[in-house]
């Protein structure tokens, strides 16, 4: 016993030294097998890119479909239908949660706004809008708030009669709403959200007077970080420089002031006055024009917005000029291939993107349909994992392509792609109904600590990787890998013990409300292994199923068999029942560098 768990233990090991470019083999009986094998491997890697992760059903059908009529074909018109889905909403889930536990969403005693957390978590779980639903949780991470604004968790009733903490999932609606809008469409309705006006505090923002000067906080972080950034950039991503090779600023403090005047004037919607007024977070934020500062305004590109025009007029002009900057391209579709596809976007990868950005091919910019659609069919969005058929005997080999092509899921996730993937709720409503789970990794839905979000898009974690430059492809060739800042030693325990009392339980127990049970409020998840338990007795079947299915087939032969070797270290006694070596199969999988890091 104490020898088959050593050998488990070890497993991580070799899968972390296992290189990544090693390939995986996977033997077949006919041509037809191995073409079959491909497919489905291509349909695994897209849906990871794609979904909160791929369901067993999900990969069956797009990989029949990927047979019939092509890889690229099917992949586009699973995304073509995915546009055509009605949108899977938050906020009036979370309310409804609450009415089926028999309590009142304006109830303070118990933290009932914990329910958008279990809205959020069901949602990206089971809603057929995946493609939406990742969009949105993509922007949530671009055009930034979180849950410490004032009011943000209150169950006190708002101005509509609903209570203040549905504010969040209704901000969160609004992207679900504009995901495939355009970008300039999302600019202008965060602009006017009353939680960003809150969250960046633009709301009740004044011209200036004798003493007082307009806050800036809002007209500096569109600017830095929900649209052009702080350097001037080329469409590829690199940056543009001075005659002496200094990069050159998209903005200066004379700027900022210009668009912290811009931003003045606005309260909530059903105030009566610019200074007092019932908290609203259900509606866009109202002018009022005698606060709002009515000169004129240099703004981007020498552009100069003429004074004494109406209050949302202005705002709208200035919101027009930061969207027409070249930089909006580059930027934000740089951060939209991260939070899809891969950490290092090439230069040909983002010029490609950006030009979809700037023209859809219809004379509209920012289109995000077009945009997404790009980063997903892209050939670099598939070059991330290379296959090469082989014949005598008919085999498959699978090469992860490295550091360049890949990126580390978010914890979040990593662990939607385990739930969707094997999880069931007995729940009475049949809900997800999840709790932030904080406690297991530090990103949970509404959590960002700041408007810079839970990581930089710049980040490198200590170690090799801040002395390895990456290749001339890569914009500046420095190498991030961004949601590595979030793997501390803490979370790097915390999350295999997560999946290890999931996994070895077959079950979680979640209570809704405080880390208690309040009557029958918990939500037990059942997890199906049976696959996996039928495959048990045979560890090198069981090992390529989990690798194709989990990690797309990048595992190398050294890790596979590794894996194989230490779920035939005991004899087959009771501790080695079939569904003891399929927990310890998938475990071991869960917590490899092959399941973790995306190709």
């Amino acid at each position: 016993m104490l020898r088959f768990w050593a050998a488990l233990a070890a497993i991580g090991l070799m899968l972390g030294l296992s290189s990544q470019l090693v390939a995986g083999t996977f033997e077949v009986a006919t041509r037809a097998e191995l073409n079959d094998l491909l497919v489905r491997l291509r349909a695994t890697q897209f849906l990871q890119h794609a979904t909160f992760g791929p369901k067993d059903s999900e990969i069956d059908a797009l990989a029949a479909r990927m047979s019939q009529i092509g890889v690229l074909q099917a992949a586009e018109e699973w995304i073509d239908r995915q546009f055509s889905l009605p949108v899977t909403y938050h906020e009036n889930l979370a309310e409804s949660m609450v009415l089926a536990d028999n309590l009142s969403p304006t109830q303070a005693d118990i933290n009932v706004s914990r329910y958008r957390y279990q809205a959020w978590w069901h949602n990206a779980v089971t809603a057929e809008d995946q493609l939406r639903q990742r969009m949105a949780w993509a922007l949530m991470q671009i055009v930034v708030v979180g849950q410490t604004g004032s009011n943000f968790n209150s169950e006190v009733a708002g101005k509509t009669g609903r209570a203040q903490w549905l504010g969040m999932s209704n901000y969160y609606d609004m992207l679900l709403d504009n995901s495939f809008a355009t970008y300039r469409d999302v600019l202008g309705k965060v602009t006017f959200h009353p939680i960003m006006g809150v969250w960046l505090s633009h709301l009740r923002n004044r011209k200036a007077t004798a003493t007082t000067f307009p806050d800036e906080n809002y007209a500096r972080e569109v600017l830095q970080l929900f649209s052009i950034g702080l350097y001037e950039l080329n469409p590829d991503g690199t940056q543009i420089t001075d005659v002496v090779g200094n990069p050159i600023p998209t903005y200066d403090n004379t700027t900022i002031e210009s668009f912290a005047k811009l931003f003045t004037g606005l309260n909530y919607a059903g105030s009566t006055t610019i200074s007092n007024g019932t908290v609203n977070f259900e509606e866009p934020m109202i002018m009022y024009q005698a606060f709002h500062d009515t000169t004129a305004k240099r703004v981007l590109k020498g552009v100069t917005l003429p004074g004494g025009v109406d209050g949302i007029q202005d705002i709208n002009a200035g919101l027009d000029n930061i969207y027409a900057h070249p930089n909006c391209g580059p930027f934000i579709c740089h951060k939209l291939i991260q939070r899809f596809v891969r950490s290092n976007p090439s230069k040909g990868y983002l010029r490609r993107v950006v030009s979809v950005f700037n023209n859809n091919g219809q004379g509209v910019r920012g289109d995000l349909k077009a945009v997404i659609k790009e980063i997903l069919l892209d050939q670099e969005a598939w070059d991330g994992i290379r296959m090469v058929r082989r014949s005598a005997p008919w085999r498959l080999e699978v090469n992860g392509e490295g550091t360049e092509r890949s990126r580390l899921q978010e914890p979040v996730i990593a662990y939607t792609h385990f739930l969707r993937r094997y999880g069931s709720t007995n729940y009475i409503n049949g809900w997800f109904a999840l709790p932030t789970l904080s406690s297991n990794w530090t990103q949970f839905p509404y959590g960002s600590p700041t408007v810079f979000n839970f990581y930089t898009p710049s980040y490198q974690p200590s170690g090799d990787l801040t002395e390895t430059y990456g290749s001339q492809n890569i914009p500046g060739g420095v190498l991030a890998a961004p949601e590595f800042q979030l793997l501390d030693a803490v979370i790097a325990n915390r999350t295999p013990n997560r999946f290890r009392s999931d996994v070895y339980n077959e079950n979680t127990v979640h209570t809704l409300i405080n880390n208690t049970a309040a009557g029958n409020l918990r939500c037990t998840i059942t997890y199906d292994f049976s696959k996996e338990k039928t495959l048990a007795s045979n560890p090198s079947a069981l090992a390529a199923y989990l690798d194709q299915t989990l990690c797309c087939g990048t595992m190398s032969d050294q890790t596979r068999q590794a894996l194989v070797n230490a779920l035939n270290v005991a004899s087959p006694t009771a501790s080695t029942t079939p569904t003891n070596r399929a927990h310890a199969a998938i475990l071991g999988v869960l917590t490899s560098p092959a399941f973790m890091i995306v190709e």
